[in-house]
């Protein structure tokens, strides 16, 4: 058994180098040709890695230019259509109806309270919009009576 030992060990170490030469003949030296490739390569990509950049930015802006204009034209169309319904005047008198709740002459206005809601102007509250007179000879004792009265209400 010793000899197959020694015959397996010799065979091992003789593969290994039978290995060793056969990777090292296909491992080639890098040649001046590969190297003035890589070269090459390099340069390009750093020259036109900037112009690429340029390139991209200016297709986003592109972008974001496009959809600004859809928006204004959206926006223009909006405003357009919203001059024409202020040139109608019976859009003009439906608006002052439901928003500033105006009436034509000889219309009666009628509000309806919902249970619980508090009416706007209570009748009892209301107060007189005649003027008052103030005691006071001079103007500033009228003014700082006005301001008292009025801190007073």
């Amino acid at each position: 058994m010793a000899f197959w030992a020694k015959g397996d060990d010799a065979g091992e170490s003789r593969s290994k180098r039978e290995a060793g030469d056969a990777v090292a003949r296909f491992r080639r030296p890098i040649t001046g040709r590969a190297l003035v490739l890589g070269a090459v390569v390099v340069i390009l990509v750093v020259m036109l890695a900037a112009p690429l950049h340029r390139f991209i930015t200016a297709r986003s802006n592109l972008r974001q230019a496009e959809q600004q204009r859809v928006s204004d034209q959206r926006q223009v169309q909006q405003l357009t259509q919203q001059s024409n319904q202020l040139d109608d005047p019976d859009y003009i008198e439906a608006q002052a109806r439901s928003r500033l709740q105006y009436a034509m002459p000889g219309e009666t206005v009628y509000t309806v309270l919902r249970p619980g809601d508090k009416p706007a102007v209570n009748g009892d509250e209301a107060k007189s919009s005649r003027a008052t007179k103030v005691p006071g000879d001079t103007w500033n004792q009228r003014l700082w009576g006005s301001a008292e009265a009025a801190g007073g209400s």
